[in-house]
């Protein structure tokens, strides 16, 4: 252990030597010349849809929000909860959404995938793009023709959350998957935080929440697929018909 002392401090002394007699970093007759180059936040351009954590194929929906804000929820899949028979009795009620059924650009068969919501961070105005990601139940599922009919205090509950880069490019900037809570639960009244990102370095991109995605594709099947659900409570009375409901998806800053 003392020769190593010794060789450590020899080095250091040496270079310290070194360091004396060291030429200046520039001479008189030196000129130094000068460059500079500026950036500016351009609107950001829309991906073009594919499904959740995919690069293709590109598809017609869900519809692109056209705000040009570079911090901004980008699109969210339409979920359909199927026909269901009115129950009889009055125990609470859950029902699955079906997979999300995407159609291809080019006019090819349809297919099923993971229900997702995609959101850009692409703020170039400070040196980290945290956000957070939350959703509220905003409108009750009420009966589209009957509007005084809802299935009260119903609640959706998102699960097997995952982040991944939209368009299913590998992103050195995704966050890690500590920020994504792996259940939500989305009622009225309040807001559920679902994206919570202030990891230095990450959240600048393009990135898609999935709702269990399956590493099977045939395995997005009524049955199979888990991603979504809607869970009625006991005592609500039912019309035959169809309810809608809506889903208010909020990023906001977070530096």
């Amino acid at each position: 252990m003392k020769n190593i002392t010794k060789l450590t401090t020899a080095a250091l002394l040496g270079t310290m030597a070194l360091g004396v007699v060291a030429p200046a970093a520039h001479a008189a007759t030196d000129v130094v010349g000068k460059g500079h180059i500026e950036f500016k936040q351009e609107k950001p351009k829309n991906p073009d849809p594919t499904p959740g954590g995919e690069d293709g194929p590109e598809i017609t929906e869900p519809t692109p929000n056209p705000d040009p804000n570079p911090l901004k929820i980008v699109s969210v899949t339409e979920m359909d909860f199927d026909n269901n028979e009115v129950p009889v009795g009055n125990a609470e009620q859950t029902y699955g959404a079906l997979p999300f059924e995407a159609t291809p650009a080019d006019g090819s068969e349809k297919f099923n995938t993971a229900h997702f919501v995609r959101y850009m961070d692409v703020r170039a105005d400070g040196p980290e793009n945290h956000h957070t990601v939350s959703a509220q139940l905003t409108k009750q599922f009420t009966h589209t023709t009957n509007v005084t009919s809802t299935l009260e205090s119903a609640t959706l509950t998102y699960k097997n959350i995952t982040l991944e880069a939209g368009n299913g490019t590998a992103d050195v900037n995704t966050p890690v998957s500590a920020v994504v809570a792996p259940e939500a639960i989305v009622e009225e009244d309040k807001q559920t935080l679902v994206i919570s990102n202030t990891e230095p370095g990450k959240g600048r991109g393009v990135f898609d929440i999935i709702f269990d995605k399956k590493a099977d594709k045939s395995k997005y099947t009524k049955e199979e697929y888990k991603g979504v659900t809607l869970v009625v409570p006991a005592a609500v009375n039912m019309l035959t018909g169809v309810y809608t409901g809506e889903v208010t998806w909020t990023i906001a800053d977070a530096r």
